[in-house]
């Protein structure tokens, strides 16, 4: 089973060398790698073309499209049986590749498998599973079927991608005739994309989930993470508003999407108020508790609320009184 190693990258020169080396590193052999270039204006081009070997490839596009018409321009050109996603600014552990491939020629009911991911920000280190709160309820609730291999049905993994996201990325092998099927990445999307993505998928198709950290997350200055940290919650706000329209009187899902919206309202009001916009602030705990009645986000707008000579240490009393308004 070949791979596509996919990279989509943009004015990351100075480190995506990296990056490919590690997915050259990889114990298992038969990979191609495509770099799309998604209209760098730095030594992108150089950086890669540095690397001589047959098994790495460079698109360019002319422009910048965004992450998820890079993706869709990797998924075209790739070769493999399976796609990969390697994030420029991440590594993965030389077994990576070796040990998701082999779920998935072993389960051929599953359409992806993914892993946990280490979280380098430079001082310390965590894991992306470890900071979940669903997921790791699903995990204790489920025998493994191998030593450090869970299987998930679709329906599981439809509920637990509702609530939160613990697959990233830089962390998923997806098969090519899944992708194939839902037609790759929907690239209306600027943000929120991988998330999209699986969620359509998980309608229709079981997952594997390895539990240990084979690829490791970099926490830089100019990584998404941190640089679009509004513009990823807002989408994600979005999408999980627009899921629950079409649940009707799925109960389980309902309750699911509503924690969801609830958390992401909780995180973009408080993105907004420690940017000092207040009233966007407001009206975002307003949003979330006029859509879930999640009683917590009125306590939030109430704090919001508060004149700015109100001491910052009353504030965090207040909102640390109740675990669910902790940012």
């Amino acid at each position: 089973m070949k791979v596509s190693i996919i990279i989509r990258t943009y004015n990351r020169a100075y480190i995506i060398g990296e990056a490919i080396e590690s997915a050259l590193n990889q114990t298992y052999g038969n990979l191609e790698i495509i770099v799309v270039d998604d209209g760098s204006t730095d030594g992108t081009a150089a950086a890669v073309k540095k690397f001589r070997s047959d098994k790495v490839r460079y698109i360019r596009h002319d422009r910048n499209r965004g992450v998820s018409a890079a993706g869709n321009t990797g998924i075209k050109a790739a070769n493999g049986d399976i796609i990969a996603h390697l994030d420029s600014d991440d590594l993965w552990k030389p077994e990576m590749l070796s040990s998701l491939v082999d779920v998935l020629r072993r389960h051929r009911q599953i359409g992806a498998v993914f892993c946990d991911v280490e979280v380098d920000r430079g001082r310390s280190t965590s894991s992306i599973v470890s900071s979940m709160r669903a997921f790791p309820k699903l995990l204790a609730s489920r025998a493994r079927s191998d030593f450090d291999v869970f299987l998930f049905s679709s329906r599981e993994m439809y509920l637990c991608l509702l609530e939160e996201v613990p697959i990233k990325p830089t962390a998923v092998l997806i098969r090519r005739t899944v992708l194939d099927e839902f037609r790759g990445y929907n690239e209306s999307w600027c943000s929120g994309e991988d998330w999209e993505l699986y969620l359509r998928i998980s309608k229709h198709h079981g997952f594997g989930y390895v539990d240990r950290k084979l690829a490791v997350m970099r926490v830089l200055e100019d990584s998404t993470l941190s640089k679009l940290q509004e513009e990823d919650k807002s989408s994600l706000l979005q999408l999980a508003v627009s899921e629950k329209k079409g649940l009707r009187r799925d109960r389980e899902a309902l309750e699911a999407a509503n924690r969801a919206i609830a958390r992401h309202c909780k995180d973009l009001g408080w993105i907004y108020l420690h940017s000092g916009r207040r009233m966007k602030s407001i009206s975002t705990y307003a949003r979330g508790f006029a859509e879930t009645g999640h009683v917590p986000l009125v306590m939030r707008a109430g704090v919001a609320l508060m004149p700015l000579s109100l001491t910052a240490g009353l504030k965090k009393l207040l909102l640390s009184s109740d675990r669910s308004l902790a940012p």
